[in-house]
């Protein structure tokens, strides 16, 4: 009797439904453990870089060839470099949605020309949503010629696949003023011949400074940590185990009903 009544199609979708559930929380702890793995080759690949000797545009024969080619882009993220040159305002151009401090506003991108005429796009910080003309009259550069430090980053396209739809995006072709994204090699096609097409610089410091309040500071240092993922595997397993454990509860208490209806049975049987 009671064989067959957990072996009934209303039992048999109720183990097929908690083995999915099961299945699924494992998965999903699984993939966050994977995430976890992820994030740690991420901060060790980083904290390698950043005790890398900076890479010198005009001094070191190596940046410009890497910098220039969009392929090595990843073996430049978060790389320290130094560069010298003179800012050319005249192409400076503006990326939308940054804030600061909660406050909309753009980041302001200025090609900076090096001595082999090169150029090295520099985001140099924030300004208001109100500046939306470049050149930025309030976040002028120094003239003549400075030397920029800071952190090179990878060229950004705009995102392909599921979803990607939704994604904004700026004109296939001409000009812009305002990007979403720092996609060198459209900007080096486009509107700024000669520009560095493999990674650009985010801006720490520059000699000399800037005047005036704007632009604010852009770089904040992210910090070196982990994550939530290992606390997210730990709420996936943790559901699993109580859904195992849940679950063998209830087949007791199926068993222990089943045996205590039988032995009601037997005894009424037996008057």
């Amino acid at each position: 009797m009671l064989r067959h009544r957990l072996l009934s199609w209303h039992w048999i979708a109720g183990h097929a439904l908690a083995a999915a559930l099961v299945t699924v929380f494992m998965i999903a702890g699984f993939w966050q453990l994977e995430r976890l793995e992820q994030q740690r080759e991420i901060n060790s690949v980083r904290i390698a870089r950043e005790a890398m000797e900076p890479l010198r545009f005009g001094a070191d024969p190596a940046a410009s060839p890497l910098a220039d080619d969009p392929a090595t882009a990843d073996g430049l993220t978060r790389r320290h470099a130094v560069a010298t040159g003179e800012y050319v305002p005249g192409m400076e151009i503006l990326r939308r949605s940054r804030t600061y401090g909660g406050a909309a506003g753009w980041h302001v991108l200025t090609p900076l020309s090096l001595e082999g005429g090169e150029m090295l796009l520099i985001d140099r910080g924030w300004v208001p949503y109100d500046q939306d003309s470049p050149p930025v009259e309030i976040a002028a550069p120094p003239a003549g010629t400075v030397t920029v430090t800071g952190h090179l980053e990878a060229t950004m396209t705009p995102p392909v696949g599921f979803g990607a739809s939704f994604a904004p995006r700026d004109p296939e072709s001409g000009p812009v003023r305002a990007t979403f994204y720092v996609d060198l090699p459209r900007l080096e096609r486009e509107q700024m011949p000669g520009l560095l097409r493999g990674a650009w610089l985010q801006l720490h410091e520059q000699e000399p400074a800037q005047a005036g309040d704007f632009p604010l500071p852009a770089m904040q240092e992210a910090e070196l940590d982990e994550g939530p993922h290992l606390g997210y595997a730990f709420q996936w397993f943790s559901f699993a185990a109580v859904g195992i454990v849940g679950y063998w509860f209830l087949m007791r208490r199926v068993l222990a009903e089943e045996k205590q209806a039988r032995d009601g049975k037997g005894e009424r049987g037996g008057e």
